[in-house]
């Protein structure tokens, strides 16, 4: 039975409306709105490719959405719990002199009031660090999935000349100096698959530029990634930790704390850290959520991947996972060790990417009509998001 047609419940965005978005200055709300646009652009774009195989941004949709919890700092009150209950354990197992102190001062519980404090300017800098990425990669990607949308659309679509329209708004050259070339590379595979009638042939093309542009997207989103794993705990529990000493009265020179607390303000960041890339390391989709450092589910019992991705036969795409999967033709071994490794996140991206291009669930809208009125109105949404 052939699948029901998509609906198409809002139109496609322009050019100008992607990079209005791009410009809003309320980042919470700027999420939900890239988040929705990308709904859109996934939809409106299988009118473009055909509904079997999705782009990038039935990918960037869930991605953007996950990434809407931390904007809004949703998972502080649970990150919170968690931190509170790791210092507990760390203090348990001071040495003397520390324990002594901690008794003297009452900072058992003075440490969590410590940590609280604490946690807040952290969690507002993950924030801003994961906001900045979810921007950065849609002022990037929406004007040009929105200009693929308007000029691979029509009777001269697959025309040179449409290509070329498009591939004008990139610029050439190595990403590690500010060029496209990933992306250039992306547009044409997607321009190929246009004309190919051979489904095989189009999913490979397809799966191709998805491939580029994670590739690129994730190089172009290392340093907002570091910045959220690296957010400075340490310093900013120490700096809390001498006001409340000094408030205390603690009559002790400041080297002498710094010597007897720092390697409790260590223990702590590398449990922040910890946890901070257990919460990084998750992304919500329609029917699950994944644990990025697991390994990507297989597709079902009997197959990793779709039939038509199954076995790569072009030779650019080939070449491409020979690069980026370090287990090709198997989910087994995709799981991401070190978040913080471009590689590693590729490793696992292209598994993803391969193992859904033709999942359906991922054409579901991220957010109910009203929930969409809502923001629109630049009012936040009732109801989880």
């Amino acid at each position: 039975m052939a699948p029901h047609p998509l609906p198409r419940s809002w139109p496609p965005p322009t050019y100008a409306e992607v990079e209005a978005i791009g410009r809003m200055e309320d980042a919470a709300l700027r999420n939900l709105h890239i988040t929705q646009t990308y709904h859109v652009l996934k939809v409106a774009f299988a009118g473009v490719l055909g509904e079997a195989d999705q782009s990038w941004c039935g990918f960037s949709t869930w991605a953007s959405k996950t990434a809407g919890t931390f904007i809004r700092k949703e998972m502080v009150t649970a990150l919170e719990r968690d931190m509170l209950s790791r210092a507990e354990s760390v203090m348990r197992g001071f040495g003397v002199t520390q324990a002594r102190l901690l008794g003297s001062w009452g900072l058992p519980t003075g440490v969590a009031t410590v940590l609280k404090r604490a946690l807040d300017p952290v969690m507002s800098a993950v924030a801003r660090h994961i906001a900045h990425g979810n921007l950065l990669v849609f002022q990037e990607l929406g004007p040009l999935y929105a200009a693929m949308l308007e000029h691979f659309t029509g009777p001269q679509a697959t025309s040179p000349a449409a290509l070329e329209r498009v591939l004008a708004l990139l610029k050439p050259g190595p990403l590690e100096s500010g060029g496209q070339d990933l992306l250039i590379r992306a547009v044409r595979a997607y321009h190929e698959a246009l004309r190919l009638t051979r489904a095989k042939d189009r999913a490979e093309r397809v799966f191709l530029a998805n491939a580029l542009v994670g590739y690129h997207e994730q190089v172009r989103l290392q340093a907002p990634i570091m910045g959220a794993l690296e957010a400075p705990l340490k310093e900013l529990f120490l700096d809390q930790l001498r006001e409340l000493l000094r408030a205390r009265g603690a009559g002790m020179p400041e080297t002498w704390l710094l010597a007897i607390f720092t390697p409790l303000a260590d223990r702590l960041e590398r449990c922040w850290r910890e946890l901070m890339t257990r919460e990084l390391m998750t992304m919500e989709l329609p029917d699950r959520t994944l644990r990025l450092g697991e390994d990507v589910p297989a597709l079902t019992a009997a197959a990793d991947f779709p039939p038509d991705l199954l076995k790569l036969e072009h030779p650019e795409l080939c070449a491409l996972m020979k690069q980026l999967d370090r287990t090709p033709d198997d989910t087994a071994g995709s799981a991401a060790r070190d978040w913080g490794s471009v590689k590693d996140r590729m490793n696992l991206i292209v598994d993803l990417f391969r193992s859904r291009q033709q999942d359906r669930s991922l054409y579901q809208p991220p957010f109910t009509q009203a929930q969409v009125e809502a923001f629109q109105q630049g009012r936040m949404p009732t109801g989880r998001l």
